[in-house]
């Protein structure tokens, strides 16, 4: 894994078989403690596979701000269509998380394909 700095708004990491470009808050993300991001995938091939990814504990976190807002049926349920869960947080665990979808081909499964990519 080689991170990749640069002026632009993502956190860029570079593999042989993907660049991930994954969109931290500056202002509450770290690469150790990021929980809820959005990440780019960019394939060999070309295409370009958009995830958002989510700690086991982020998800709890999110049902129980919906529970006691009244959202969501009360926080009784999650899902999203480009939703990665890993178990902790941190660009590390989300890298292994994409290597190993590209490598199986689950990305075109668990990403949303983009016709452009930001």
């Amino acid at each position: 894994m080689r991170a990749v700095s640069s002026p632009s708004p993502y956190f860029t990491v570079e593999e042989p078989t993907f660049v991930a470009r994954f969109l931290l808050d500056p202002e509450s993300d770290t690469e150790e403690s990021v929980a809820n991001v959005d990440a780019f995938v960019d394939l060999p091939d070309g295409s370009c596979w958009a995830l958002t990814i989510l700690t086991v504990e982020e998800v709890r976190r999110l049902l129980s701000v919906w529970r006691d807002a009244g959202e969501v049926a009360n926080g009784s349920y999650f899902w999203g269509v480009d939703d990665v869960i890993v178990p902790e947080s941190g660009i590390a665990v989300m890298t292994a998380a994409i290597r190993e979808l590209v490598r199986s081909g689950d990305i075109t499964r668990a990403g949303i394909r983009c016709e452009s990519c930001p």
